[in-house]
């Protein structure tokens, strides 16, 4: 399955950029499935306290209604 996301040029750049240090820490060329899939390891994910948690979703509760305003305009 292929999909397609919209970032905006800065994220994009800070992206590719991860990527190639990835790339040079690793010393293989990685595809961006790969680079992701590094990326959220378990490992690499922080572990968050309740109250950190419940914070995060509820931005993410917030962007999301902003996301949908932006989708549709």
């Amino acid at each position: 399955m292929k999909s397609t996301i919209t970032v905006s040029k800065k994220v994009k750049e800070v992206l590719e950029r991860k990527k190639k240090e990835m790339e040079i820490k690793l010393d293989k060329p990685l595809t961006w499935d790969e680079f992701f899939q590094e990326v959220f390891k378990e490992e690499n994910i922080p572990k968050l306290t309740e109250e950190e948690a419940e914070t995060l979703k509820k931005l993410v509760l917030e962007d999301r209604k902003n996301w949908r305003i932006r989708e549709f305009v």
